[in-house]
Parts: structure tokens; sequence; C-alpha cells
């Protein structure tokens, strides 16, 4: 390839990637997307104070009264309210999972603006009772009664004329569960209907889930429905047409993102259907919902069919909550362990080869190491051994060619005008040799799957949460040895690490050694520089623990090559002899008989 080939590549490139930035900002509705979503409208009892600013009305809400009811669980601790019956907090208890001193507030949809915290509509575990044709209830929200159950449970209460309902949520014996049953109970003189359903809810913002340089964010989130043996997945941008609805939920409606997953499990009370959505919410000082400070929020919602209650019958619903971090072998057991809770952790199309490099990985640090960034190490030199006879394959199809380079500067260089004569040259010395110069790409195309999902498995894997690993404080984080540090002209610059600059140095130093067959000079030195510069940049953004795999892989791929030139030298292999002869028409002939080497 000449340099004005390159040129022309890379010109194609950067006219591809540029019109993928601009192509949303010229064409299309995809600044300001419209969703068909009904406006919530409730009815309200008496008592009930409307959600501020959600809810626009034009009489002044009365003051939200509520009382709240402490929950000690299971490596959690949980605070519920009166005010919808349902979860204003749920703190992860663990040191690994504090920030600031801080236990981590799995209730992302607490929501709060303008100083006001207390959008009932937003609650985890928050219950509802009336759809279409329903009777049973005069109301959409109300106050419940609170009775506190120690400090392991709360039960709320709600009696009127028709209808007396019994809500309890305790601690489950289970890391980071709660056991949640409703029973709804019809005290009128005649037949009444109802329809219940619960949710779960998250909130970001879109700086939140903004993706950087080479890295997607690890709180990009998707809300999920687990059902039969299949697992629906949905990200924001699916809801162009509102709800999704997906029937036969029996095990799960979760909102998720890389590392954590709030999720409800049906128990009793029939099999729901499963509502998702990620309904699309623009910020008093946004333009549109795509700007930085315009959020969404996500909601996973079991909807149970609708119900006829005679007089004095009871319907009882029961669920666990599982709200917590994706550890894998605490989902093994989750919600006792027969719904697959394992399947919330997305790692993508090469999953089966990521659930076993993280099984390895996990055994390696309980039982070998006691250290990740350790077991890390450990399992980047297993891999490499595994697929070392691969990688044989390639090193001998690079010894073969090494040996053939004499010959070939022969050629080139008696064929330095006509790149036709050339080609047909080298294409017979490689026949007679037997030398198939695409010999080492197909074994490192089988390790692409390998590659991949180890990347998946390190960029998604919570067990790096927060742990340290030598100079690193988060080996789920860039690394951020140096800063953050002040700039004259540039201002703040973010906490960067060395680990980039150390990587990107050993990706030259192998770039240097490993041989660049067919390459021209100038091609050569941009696969020496641009390559690990590309690298160097993107290890800025990616987790520390993505960048101990890569500088192992480095430096064991520099002491194999190193070890190949113990044997196999450059200069190594002997000259031969090129016979060409020419055919009517000035062309060379390079059949049998009429080229030697």
């Amino acid at each position: 390839m000449d340099r004005n080939t390159l040129s022309r590549w890379l010109l194609i490139a950067g006219i591809v990637f540029l019109g993928f930035w601009l192509y949303p900002k010229f064409f299309g509705g995809s600044q300001n997307p419209k969703q068909p979503i009904p406006d919530e409208t409730y009815v309200n009892a008496a008592n009930f104070s409307a959600d501020p600013v959600l809810e626009k009305q034009d009489v002044t809400p009365i003051a939200a009264v509520s009382e709240t009811c402490a929950i000690k669980g299971n490596r959690f601790d949980a605070e519920t309210s009166t005010r919808g019956a349902a979860l204003t907090h749920f703190y992860l208890r663990d040191a690994q999972y504090q920030d600031a001193g801080k236990g981590m507030d799995m209730v992302t949809s607490n929501w709060d603006e303008g100083g006001y915290v207390g959008v009932e509509r937003w609650r985890p575990l928050r219950t509802l009772f009336r759809g279409e044709g329903d009777d049973q209830l005069a109301y959409d929200r109300f106050v419940w009664k609170l009775e506190k159950l120690g400090d392991t449970g709360c039960k709320f209460t709600y009696t009127d004329a028709d209808v007396s309902i019994e809500k309890t949520i305790k601690a489950g014996e289970r890391p980071f569960e709660l056991n949640v049953e409703t029973t709804i109970k019809n005290v009128a003189a005649v037949a009444k209907k109802h329809t219940f359903s619960i949710e779960m809810f998250g909130f970001r913002s879109n700086a939140e889930i903004k993706s950087h340089f080479g890295r997607t964010s690890p709180f990009i989130t998707d809300v999920s429905c687990g059902h039969g043996n299949d697992v629906v997945r949905k990200n924001k941008d699916d809801f162009k047409e509102g709800w999704a609805t997906i029937d036969g939920a029996d095990r799960w409606a979760a909102v998720s993102n890389y590392y954590f997953a709030t999720a409800i499990v049906p128990v009793k009370g029939g099999t729901p259907s499963c509502k998702l959505l990620a309904e699309l919410y623009e910020s008093p000082t946004s333009r549109n919902t795509t700007d930085d400070d315009a959020s969404a929020v996500y909601h996973a919602r079991l909807a149970y069919a609708q119900a006829s209650l005679a007089p004095g019958a009871a319907a009882t619903y029961s669920q666990v909550a599982y709200m917590g971090p994706k550890e894998r072998e605490i989902l093994k057991s989750a919600a006792g362990g027969d719904k697959g809770m394992g399947e919330l952790i997305n790692l993508g199309f090469f999953s089966p080869v990521a659930k076993g490099l993280i099984t390895v990985l996990v055994f390696l640090k309980e039982h070998i190491t006691g250290n990740w960034g350790l077991a890390i190490i450990l399992l980047t030199i297993l891999v490499r051994s595994v697929l070392f006879p691969l990688t044989w394959k390639s090193i001998k199809t690079t010894v073969a060619m090494r040996r053939l380079k004499p010959e070939m500067d022969e050629i080139s260089k008696k064929f330095s005008d006509d790149m036709q004569a050339r080609n047909l040259a080298t294409m017979e010395l490689y026949k007679k040799r037997g030398v198939n110069p695409f010999g080492g790409c197909l074994p490192q195309l089988v390790q692409m799957p390998v590659w991949f999902a180890m990347y998946t498995t390190l960029q998604t894997a919570v067990e790096m949460y927060h742990e340290k690993f030598l100079w690193f404080k988060d080996l789920s984080a860039p690394d951020q040895l140096i800063g953050p540090f002040v700039l004259p002209l540039l201002g703040q610059v973010p906490a960067i690490g060395i680990l980039p600059f150390v990587l990107g140095a050993f990706m030259i130093v192998q770039q240097r050694i490993v041989p660049q067959q067919g390459m021209d000079p100038m091609q050569q030195k941009m696969m020496m520089y641009l390559l690990p510069g590309v690298f160097t940049v993107m290890m800025l953004f990616l987790p520390a623990a993505l960048g101990i795999y890569m500088l192992t892989n480095s430096i064991l791929g520099i002491t194999q090559q190193l070890l190949v030139e113990q044997f196999a030298p450059r200069d190594g292999g002997k000259k031969g002899e090129i016979e060409v002869k020419q055919v009517s028409g000035g062309k060379p002939a390079l059949n049998k008989g009429k080229a030697r080497v």
C-alpha cells in the first residue's frame, strides 16, 4: 500500500466518522424525540399531597406529611415511608460500596429539584390497585398507616368502606433482599375489581451515562424482563413507541447498570406481565432530552391481571426485591436460586466465554492469589498458555516468512518497476517453499472471541469495584495516581495515572521487535506509534483492571518475540536464483519451469 492509497483510506475513514457524528444534528428527530406516553393522572385522597413540579395544579399542595420506617437487613439498611408505602433509601453497608463515607443508595429515583425530596410516583416497591374498569378503591394514592416490626420490617395498612389493604416489607435472609407481601380484601357488600402492580425505578441524567473515549459509562442503564428461558433487555433508545409489554414474566423485572441491579421477582399471586419504559425527562435548564442535564426515568413493572373479589374475599401478592451489586455468587442463590438471576449480568455476544473467564478469575482470587490484581495477571498468563497452540502456528508462519526474506528482497529488486510481476513471482515463491503468508491470520482471528470476552469480563465485574492494587485506588476506575492538578491555560485537569503511558511505552517496544511483514516504512512507523498512542488515550478512561490485563499481555508478547528472535533471526535464510522469461506482449510468464527460485 503506497502513501497515496493509505491517505485515501484515512480520508474515507474520517469522512465516515464525521458523517456519523453530524447526521443526527442535521437529519431526523433524534435531537428531541417525542414519546407517545400518556400523562400519569391520579385520583388522590383528600389528605394526600401531589408531587411537586411533576404534577401541575392550580392550588397550592398541602404539606407532605409522612412517617418513615427503618429496616436493617443482610448487608443493607433501608428506609420506607407512609407516602407510597415504598422505599425512600436503600444503603449498601459493605465498605467496598461506600461513597464519600456513606453507603451507596440504590434508590436513585428519590428525585430532588428545588430542595424538595419526596416524589412518590418514582419510589421503588410502589404499588397501585386501580386500572380501567376497577372499582375496589376510590383513590389511586392515599396516606398509609404504619406499624414498625422491630428493625427488620414495616407493616402498612389502609382501610375504607370498601377495602382493607395490608402491605408488609421485611428484610430477607439472603443478602440485599426484601420480601414484599400485599393482601387486598373486599369488605364491601358486592363484588369489586382491582388490578395490582408493583414497580422498580431508576433515575439517571445523560451526563451520568455519557460514554468516554473507548469506554461505555458503567452507569449506562437498561431495563429487562426475565421470562421462561429468555431475557428481554432494552436501553433508553428503544422506547420511541412508548411502553414495552412482555407477557408471562415469571422471573423478574429489573433496572440495572454494569455493576448494580434493582429487580422485583414474582412469588405469589399469579404470573404477571412485565412492562418496561425509559421515560425521557427534560429538566428546567435543558433545551431537549439529549442535553447532559436532561434525564431518563427507568421503569420496570410487574402488572398482574385484573381480579374480581367477592364480598369478604381476599387476594395476596408476594414478591422478592433484590437491590444490590451484581456479585455472581450472590446472584446464584438470589430469590431462592431458581430464577436465573445471574442473567442480570449482560456479558454480550461472547457471554459463554466471558462466563468461563470470570469463573476462573474468581477461583484464582479466592483460592490462590487473594488479590484481584494478581488474579488478573495470573489469568492473563493462563489464557495465553491455553491459546499457545494457536499462537505457535502464527510463530511458525513468521519464521517461515523471515527465512524467505532474502529471496523476497531479490524479487522486489528485480521487479521494482513491475508490481504485477513482483506479485506473481512472490506467490510462486510461497508455493515452491510451501509457505502460506496468511497462515498466521486465522489463529489470531480464532483468539478474538477470547480477547473480547476478557475485555467484557473486566469491564463489567463488580468484584473490581473500589478494589485496590499497588497504587491503584479502584480497579473499576481509570488509574488516578497523578492529579487532579491545575494548568494556567487549561484550568483544572482531571486526575490521570501513569498506567496509560507505561502501557503505551511497552506497546511501542512490542511494535519495534515484532516484524511488520509486507509494510512499507511509512506504514511501519504509523503502526509503531499510532496504535500505542490510541491505546494510551483510551486507557485514560478505561478501568485499571483492563490496563493490568493489557500491560501483562504486552509484556508476555514481548517475551515471546524475544525468544523467537533467538532461533529465527531476521537476517536468516538463503538467497536463491530467479529466472523470468518474457512472452508476447512483454508480460512475464511465471508458470512452472519459468520461474526458478
